[in-house]
């Protein structure tokens, strides 16, 4: 059996949580905050590159929870064709066409302790099928042992690669001439790799790999950025070159009308590609291995790289990944690495976290798939994924009333990208959207709450002067504030006016658009004209004879003339915001 789904505990700070991958894409990012363990989720993954992870783990005395699909070829020998049983699983009946047929792409999950011994029985996926009237996810199977056995010697996808792991405290320094050609994972042995594919005669080495193939990845990663046209190895043979030892061997860099230029007197970021240039395009041809029997760790490639460049960088290595059909997984905690592949079909997220007591990694691609509706909702994954907790708001003018109003409140304590971040649910897309848990999710709609359960919800309460208080709220409405209400240090808003421009005091918009003795919107009126522009009903209309205003212009002229004092006037806005601030300090402690 190949394992699909493989998740861990008992290793560092991954002690309580099962952690792990429930399954493995082209591209891996694992992202968290400092020191929550992201790297020691990659010793997972060069685990599951042994042949049989088990015995590895049985070293370090980790436990697993597996999951994989059962297959015919290792269910026929258990359940032969011909072969009846009486008795044990209802009737006298061929243990293949009856029994085994049956399990064949059904999942099995099982665990397995820090001695590598399954714990109790496998469990099966339920299947529809009754022989002799008795429900087959009724029968015991396991007084043969046999789903013990295919367990025992299940392999994950990943075993039998190489694994290469590139630290994020890396370099290339000048070093003596040596013929070994071992790149290590901080990078010690990049020159000599270097060196000896362009000065060595040996037919398994090449000048070409280094002055072409290398070379050419490079440029295109640089782009406008820099132009490379030669890669040469010199010696520093008189005195104390550099500052590096006599006979020691440097990579040169040439560029038009630079000559040559030493990589010691180059930035770290130039480094850093070309330490990941080194393990995918040349390690493979040094070892005499295929690509595509790679597995990679990165680790925080985004360091002192340009957020360009950066960019460049993953768009290289996700169709050097799909291409190759190599592995890569990357560590990180940059925003260009969540908004690059968040949306890819090639990548997915993994989410590492800390409570203080143990860490846990969880899977979040799924959030970024069924249409785009994350980008449509005007939101990067960087701002849902690493804030500490998001206020969903229908549109940007609204983003910059909160803001205001979330600083006035608060003494200037709190402010969006510190503390929280604001996200755009477009206001009928909220019908596409839900903030429930995952177990009772409904699959057609997109789960904000798994984006980041740390929520509050701002919507309009669209109450006219017709219908006025009491009125029944929209549907969507009314299930976003059922599903926010069962969610702990959540809150949703659901404005006592009929908009957030109703809660604009007269004060304010005189001074916003210098006038005098403005009233205050009325709490059921329409702030706006009608789409259909039926009558002069509005605010804009009759009182600043305007038939239309930016929406983002009003809340960014009107913002700076708003107080405390005058806001704590507005309906339920004191009161709201308020909550608001308890639920970010919340977030934050």
């Amino acid at each position: 059996m190949i394992v699909e789904s493989v998740k861990f505990r008992g290793h560092r700070c991954f002690k309580k949580d099962w952690s792990g991958f429930d399954t493995i894409k082209p591209i891996n990012v694992i992202i968290g905050r400092n020191n929550t363990g992201k790297s020691h989720l990659l010793d997972l993954v060069e685990v599951l590159c042994g042949e049989f992870f088990y015995r590895t783990g049985k070293e370090k005395g980790w436990e697993y929870r597996c999951k994989g699909k059962l297959e015919e070829g290792e269910l026929k020998p258990l359940f032969p064709d011909g072969k009846y049983i009486q008795g044990h699983f209802g009737g006298l009946f061929s243990v293949w066409t009856r029994v085994g047929q049956f399990l064949v792409g059904k999942e099995m999950t099982w665990e397995v302790d820090k001695s590598t011994q399954i714990i109790g029985n496998p469990t099966l996926q339920p299947i529809e099928q009754q022989i002799n009237g008795v429900p087959f996810q009724g029968l015991d199977l396991s007084g043969y042992q046999l789903l013990h056995g295919i367990a025992l010697t299940a392999r994950h996808k990943l075993a039998g690669k190489k694994f290469r792991r590139l630290l994020a405290e890396r370099d290339i320094r000048p070093q003596a001439a040596a013929n070994d050609l071992n790149l290590s994972p901080n990078g010690e042995g990049a020159t000599n790799i270097i060196r000896r594919n362009i000065l060595s005669s040996s037919p398994r080495l090449s000048r070409e790999l280094i002055q072409s193939k290398l070379l050419a990845a490079l440029n295109e990663i640089f782009g406008s950025d820099g132009r490379f046209n030669e890669i040469e190895a010199k010696i520093h043979d008189e005195g104390n070159t550099y500052g590096h030892p006599v006979n020691s061997w440097e990579i040169f860099l040439g560029e038009d009308k630079k000559g040559l230029i030493a990589l010691s007197r180059s930035g770290s970021g130039l480094r850093t590609i070309i330490l990941v240039l080194l393990n995918l395009l040349v390690i493979p041809n040094v070892e005499g291995v295929r690509t595509g029997n790679y597995v990679y760790a990165f680790e925080e490639l985004e360091n002192n790289l340009h957020p360009a460049l950066l960019r460049r960088l993953f768009k290289y290595l996700e169709t050097y990944a799909t291409q190759e059909n190599a592995t890569i997984f990357l560590t990180t905690h940059s925003s260009v690495a969540l908004d690059f592949f968040g949306t890819s079909t090639n990548a997915q997220i993994i989410h590492v976290t800390h409570n203080g007591e143990t860490a846990k990694a969880e899977p979040i691609s799924a959030h970024f798939d069924q249409l785009g509706v994350i980008s449509e909702l005007g939101a990067k994954p960087s701002d849902l994924l690493q804030a500490n907790g998001i206020i969903w708001v229908e549109g940007p003018s609204d983003r910059i009333y909160l803001n205001r109003w979330i600083e006035l409140f608060s003494d200037g304590k709190f402010r969006e990208g510190r503390d929280y971040q604001c996200a755009f649910y477009g206001g009928a897309l909220l019908a596409r959207t839900q903030f429930t848990s995952p177990e009772v999710a409904e699959g057609e709609l997109v789960n904000l709450f798994r984006v980041n359960p740390n929520i509050v919800v701002v919507c309009d309460g669209d109450r006219t002067a017709e219908t006025g208080e009491g009125s029944t709220i929209k549907a969507r409405v009314g299930r976003i504030k059922d599903e926010v209400g069962k969610i702990p240090n959540a809150h949703i808003w659901i404005t006592d006016a009929k908009e957030i421009e109703n809660y604009l005091p007269g004060s304010v918009l005189d001074k916003a658009f210098k006038q005098s003795n403005l009233p205050n919107p009325d709490r059921f009126g329409s702030f706006f004209p009608s789409e259909s522009g039926a009558g002069k009903t509005s605010y804009l209309e009759n009182h600043l004879n305007r038939k239309t205003v930016d929406k983002i212009e009003l809340a960014s002229e009107t913002c700076p003339h708003m107080s405390k004092e005058v806001m704590l006037q507005r309906f339920d806005l004191a009161q709201q915001i308020t909550e608001i601030i308890t639920k970010i300090r919340t977030w934050n402690s």
